[in-house]
């Protein structure tokens, strides 16, 4: 339990970081929602099933969600950095 509400902290703390960045390609920015819409998704399965975690899984997969929108922002900083 306490791995899961601190692996919930982490990933709220990386997705606020996230949001406070604007992301300026367009495909990054997609690909930065859609992330968004899969974290959704599952926490919606969640509620659905009763808030039954699927074993702990599903919680890893909104962290790594999470984790994947946090690389999306790097990308698009570097990006903006090293444009010509």
């Amino acid at each position: 339990m306490k791995k899961i509400v601190i692996a919930s902290l982490s990933a709220a703390l990386v997705t606020t970081v996230a949001m406070a960045y604007e992301i300026h390609h367009p495909n990054l920015r997609d690909a930065h929602h859609d992330a968004e819409m899969g974290i959704n998704h599952v926490q919606n399965a969640q509620q659905g099933n009763k808030g039954v975690e699927f074993g702990g899984h599903a919680e890893k997969a909104i962290d790594l969600l999470r984790q994947a929108q946090a690389e999306i922002v790097e990308a698009d900083k570097w990006n903006d950095a090293h444009r010509h």
